[in-house]
């Protein structure tokens, strides 16, 4: 018999975890060629995160004090108490003692969402609409899923295939259990799977200023209880040569001909979740600084530029875009005549590909994280009818997918998208696709 769900519906992604370690056999395709020559080839990814880490046993004394902070999010504190002491069930091993299961409120006040643990760490995630279906249990989240988008990009630029590796945030779920690589589990996570295994950059790199092979925006998780950005700053020293602070989240660099710029779309707010609310710097001060940035490209005879920050500028689902007030699209597309310009974001977690007004938007959230666009009332959200269209589902639902793109540079030519998938529940789990054909 299902639970009853909480009186009071929950914010979706405040609500979400996420984790996994079951092993995966590796994709048919075959391993690409190195790359040589003037171009140069890079991954992208977005919401990387895994769900939250749950290392309980059964008689803590704060064995509920996880679930409070989460709920904490959307809630006063007292009231947050009150729905886990209520709503929240957590099933532990007979032997060990360690929490296997958490059956909890989801986003509606009629879902319940069911948690697999494994080692601490979330396994997988489902959902279930106690009065729409009853009995029917949606899963929209598999560690492995996020295990085999992290193994794959390390692979590809191990291999030479890419050269480094661009994520558009949220690649840790909070602060609130440690900061840095030595103390959080997920930055040390993301250390142990991704960043500990690529390849010290080369000299065509150092000689271009890069002493990394992984370039991020910061995502709201990022500074969930850590507004100091101590944990990005632990795990990735080499941001700060780009006056990156935790009063500064923005930067850019340049490679081979191509700009990159790194910008800071705000912390999360449950009333208007895709709203674009930084403070470091703000909006209309970033929009300055960002046409000094194209402008410059533009003068030193630049024609390809990356803009990455994390809340997606178009948006069908999930959570939306950019509110109109403070979307950056007109900006930005101002520069398409130009150069080459091409958006990576992320934060609604499903795949979205758009082509306006001479940009090309990527919004990348299946690395990962759990996809809640995929369940009933997530699937698409209310927009004007001459909204541009979605180039990746054509009007289809969402579907569970983990992925990530290959972005191959060459010079006089136009960039090529290449995206890797994962599909757990499919008869051919893995394949590839390219984009913008």
């Amino acid at each position: 018999m299902s639970p009853k769900p909480t009186s009071s519906g929950i914010s979706r992604r405040a609500l979400l975890m996420t984790g996994a370690l079951l092993p995966i056999a590796a994709p048919a395709t075959a391993q690409a060629q190195l790359h040589t020559g003037a171009g140069f080839s890079f991954a992208a990814v977005g919401d990387t995160r895994p769900m939250m880490y749950l290392p309980l046993k059964e008689g803590q004394p704060d064995l509920s004090k996880f679930f409070v902070e989460m709920f904490g999010l959307v809630m006063p504190e007292k009231v947050a108490e009150a729905v886990v002491a209520k709503d929240v069930k957590m099933i532990f091993d007979p032997v060990t003692k360690d929490l296997i299961k958490v059956v909890m409120p989801f986003a509606s006040k009629t879902e319940v969402m069911t948690l697999t643990v494994d080692k601490g760490w979330v396994t997988e995630a489902s959902v279930e609409d106690v009065k729409l279906l009853p009995g029917v249990h949606r899963t929209m989240f598999r560690l492995q899923g996020g295990e085999w988008v992290t193994r794959e990009i390390v692979r590809d630029v191990q291999s030479g295939r890419a050269k480094f590796v661009i994520n558009s945030g949220d690649a840790v779920w909070w602060g609130n259990q440690g900061l840095t690589v030595s103390d959080s589990p997920y930055w040390k996570r993301v250390n142990d799977t991704m960043l500990k295994k690529l390849p010290a950059p080369d000299d065509e790199m150092r000689a271009a200023g890069l002493d990394g092979r992984f370039f991020m925006s910061v995502g709201n998780h990022e500074v969930w209880a850590d507004p100091k950005i101590e944990g990005v700053l632990s795990a990735l020293p080499y941001l700060k040569k780009f006056g990156v602070s935790p009063e500064n989240l923005i930067y850019k660099f340049d490679f081979k001909g191509t700009r990159f710029i790194y910008l800071w779309s705000g912390k999360y707010d449950y009333r208007s979740p895709s709203l674009w609310d930084a403070d470091r710097p703000k909006y209309a001060e970033q929009m300055t600084q960002l046409q000094k940035w194209l402008d410059e490209a533009k003068a030193n005879g630049i024609r390809k530029t990356f803009i990455t920050f994390h809340y997606p500028v178009f948006a069908r689902s999930g959570l939306g875009p950019i509110p109109a007030p403070d979307n950056p699209h007109k900006v930005i597309a101002s520069y398409a005549k130009d150069m080459e310009v091409v958006v990576l974001n992320g934060h609604v977690h499903t795949t979205e590909i758009f082509d306006v007004d001479g940009v090309r938007y990527l919004m990348l959230g299946g690395g990962g994280a759990e996809q809640d666009p995929i369940l009933p009332g997530r699937t698409s959200i209310k927009v004007p009818a001459d909204y541009p269209p979605d180039l990746y589902w054509k009007g289809q639902p969402p579907q569970e997918e983990y992925n990530y793109v290959l972005v191959d540079v060459e010079p006089d030519q136009k960039m090529k998208f290449t995206l890797n998938r994962f599909r757990p529940w499919s008869a051919e789990p893995f394949g590839t696709e390219e984009l913008f054909k």
